[in-house]
């Protein structure tokens, strides 16, 4: 990994920690890339430490504090993860679970909650850092 590279990933994580825009953060990297590529320097040298340079970009805000959103998340993988496992214990040892239901129903509503949750979380929720240098609607990134 690059020097530029090692960068470009720490501003993003500070930005993210910050709540910036997806736009702004790839408006940021594409500076700090395009700067480097044209005059050589260490980015560190020229634009600070990835924290202080993202201060720049967020103002003195504080981090997100997203306490409830976290709770909400971790209880409803709970609760998939708990009627799955019930499920494949109800199948291990032939028997009924929730209401007279079949260990397998169980088992499907817990896999499919799951992994509907995930794909909501990780791919329709994700602000995606868009990057002003490409001009096309998949020129998105991380």
């Amino acid at each position: 990994m690059t020097t530029v590279e090692k960068y470009t990933q720490q501003l993003m994580f500070a930005l993210r920690l910050r709540d910036v825009p997806g736009e702004v953060i790839g408006d940021a990297i594409a500076q700090v890339e395009s700067h480097i590529a044209e005059t050589g320097e260490d980015p560190v040298a020229a634009f600070g430490p990835a924290s202080e340079y993202a201060a720049s970009f967020a103002g003195k805000t504080a981090p997100a504090r997203r306490w409830r959103w976290y709770v909400v998340n971790w209880l409803v993988g709970f609760l998939f993860g708990c009627v799955l496992i019930i499920g494949v214990f109800g199948q291990v040892r032939d028997e009924e679970v929730f209401w007279g239901l079949h260990p397998i129903i169980a088992i499907v509503v817990g896999a499919v909650g799951l992994a509907v949750y995930f794909v909501m979380i990780v791919v329709i929720w994700r602000e995606r850092i868009k990057d002003p240098r490409k001009a096309s609607a998949g020129a998105d990134s991380a």
